[in-house]
């Protein structure tokens, strides 16, 4: 039964810490755009970016999923990811440092306060604050409901030899500290029992450290199998943040045995930065919070220098050139769903993907259409080449439809609609290549000279309708005017008409063969809209980035 009930308030810890995490994701959405809006080659801004970001999301592992969405996404660079990993791990001390105030008195007050925000609340702004102390006083709840179950195990000789043993002997204080955090995906969780435990004075520092150390190791986990089945930079970022945090925990081991006056020298350090004398139990708490900051603050400064040399053993431990072909991988990934502005800028990448598919089967259409002798694709490629189109509209339209409904803004809401429209546009847009196509191949459809004149212009045009739409996709500047191009698309496909009907009047086709050219002609009147269409459902998001916003 102890042990339930220490399941118990490390479940009430967590549920608390995931209830302010989301909520502080959610308040921030546009702030967290704007961060990484900032991607730099500047290392240290990055690492200043890591640290705030962190800060927000109130997880170190949240930002590296993050990352390893955005390295599979080709939208960062795997240097820049590192950086940012350096300013997560200080970033997520913040958690300690709440935690090790004595406040556990504040946790019904809290969570009482949060019911009247959550329950009389109109405005959604107001209702996320009564979200946020409600995180903040479940959090609470949990680290005392922890402190009075766990406070017995000291009284238990082999817990107590146990818990002394992790100061004594470091290296098994670190196994069990990386296992446990593995197994509940959170260093948090955690920071939150070891604190829990010195609150009760149940274990030293020392000890407390040595697990502290651990749960830097196993938080890495959730990257690496984030990084599973990704691109090679993403599997790197993840690597980078477990070689960083190993590495880290491998020095900081050598100086557990460097003693001063019997005891590491690096706890007579955090004992000279942190009021009160570390050896006194309800002084603890706050020491090994501290203890917790300057050691990730430390690392990062001893590490900052070999940046490159870190993101070059990785790329030995994941060997392999990063592959420079068109669209190698699929962007979206199901595990970043719970964060809607990675979600919609993987969809948008996924998009261009798709744009790239479409844009081979209009320009094979085209190069048949004109009767060239070495089509962009064969008629088997094509047939394939529609599946791909079909098989990312079925995968994108059920990707955004769902994102969580519960997390997205209404703007995110509007934009994930807007991109569905988009994919569908584009979908529709290969049908019609491939009809063409199909035709051709089927009826031998012979064009007169006078409507090949006017054909080679407007595909001329659908060519930059493509480009446009990857431009938008991108949120990069484009020198294309999207009026003036649909403008002069209408006005070619009104020429092609009016010589289709010459040619018939003339005899230059035959009635058989102006049918079939009106077949034609329609399904290039389609693709042209469909193209335009898809660009104008394109949500506007500002040049340089790709992550949306509120």
């Amino acid at each position: 039964m102890l042990v339930l009930n220490i399941l118990g308030g490390l479940g009430v810890f967590l549920y608390g810490l995931k209830i302010m995490s989301d909520t502080l994701q959610k308040i921030s959405s546009s702030k967290l755009r704007s961060f990484f809006n900032k991607f730099t080659k500047n290392k240290l801004i990055g690492i200043g970016l890591g640290a705030v970001v962190t800060s927000i999301l109130q997880s170190s592992s949240a930002t590296t999923v993050i990352l390893v969405g955005f390295a599979n996404a080709g939208v960062i660079k795997l240097t820049q990811c590192i950086s940012i990993i350096f300013g997560a791990n200080i970033g997520t001390t913040i958690t300690a440092q709440i935690i090790a105030f004595k406040s556990s008195t504040l946790a019904l007050p809290l969570i009482g306060v949060s019911a009247l925000f959550l329950l009389l609340a109109k405005k959604p702004r107001t209702r996320q604050i009564g979200e946020l102390l409600l995180g903040l006083g479940l959090l609470f709840l949990g680290l005392k409901l922890m402190g009075a179950y766990l406070k017995p195990l000291k009284d238990i000789p082999l817990f107590s030899e146990l818990f002394i043993s992790f100061g004594t002997n470091p290296l098994l204080g670190i196994l069990v500290g990386a296992l446990v955090t593995m197994v509940v995906q959170s260093s948090s969780a955690t920071t939150g029992m070891i604190i829990a435990l010195a609150s009760m004075d149940a274990i030293n520092f020392p000890s407390a450290f040595a697990l502290e150390l651990g749960g830097n190791i196993g938080t890495t986990i959730t990257a690496q199998i984030a990084s599973i089945n990704t691109n090679i930079t993403a599997r790197r970022t993840a690597w980078a943040h477990t070689l960083f945090n190993v590495i880290g925990a491998t020095y900081m081991l050598i100086l557990f045995y460097i003693k001063v006056h019997g005891q590491p020298v690096f706890l007579h350090l955090i004992n000279a930065c942190t009021p009160g004398n570390v050896f006194a139990g309800e002084n603890l708490a706050r020491h090994i919070a501290n203890a917790h900051t300057v050691f990730n603050v430390f690392n990062a400064v001893i590490m900052f220098p070999f940046i490159n040399k870190l993101a070059r053993l990785t790329e030995y431990i994941v060997p392999g050139k990063i592959a420079t072909r068109d669209h190698p991988q699929s962007y979206i990934d199901d595990r970043l769903s719970s964060s809607p502005p990675i979600s919609l800028m993987q969809a948008r990448k996924e998009l261009t993907k798709m744009n790239y598919h479409v844009h081979q089967l209009t320009t094979t259409a085209y190069n048949k259409l004109l009767g060239k002798s070495k089509p962009s694709l064969s008629n088997q490629e094509a047939d394939d080449t529609e599946q791909t189109v079909n098989s990312l509209h079925n995968k994108l339209t059920q990707f955004l439809v769902a994102l969580n409904v519960d997390i997205l803004t209404e703007s995110q809401h509007i934009k994930s609609n807007k991109l569905i429209h988009t994919t569908g546009h584009l979908e529709r847009v290969g049908d019609y290549a491939t009809s063409i196509i199909n035709q051709i191949d089927n009826q031998s459809i012979q064009l007169p000279e006078s409507l090949t004149r006017i054909i080679e212009p407007l595909f001329d045009k659908i060519n930059h309708q493509h480009e446009l739409i990857d431009h938008f996709l991108l949120a990069q500047p484009s020198t294309q005017n999207s009026e003036i191009l649909n403008q002069r698309a209408i006005e070619l496909e009104q020429m092609l008409r009016r010589e289709h009907l010459s040619a018939m009047r003339t005899k230059q086709l035959t009635t058989q063969q102006g049918l079939a050219i009106v077949g034609l002609i329609h399904n290039l009147e389609r693709i042209s809209s469909h193209l335009k269409q898809a660009a104008q459902s394109i949500p506007f998001t500002q040049c340089s980035s790709s992550i949306e916003s509120d």
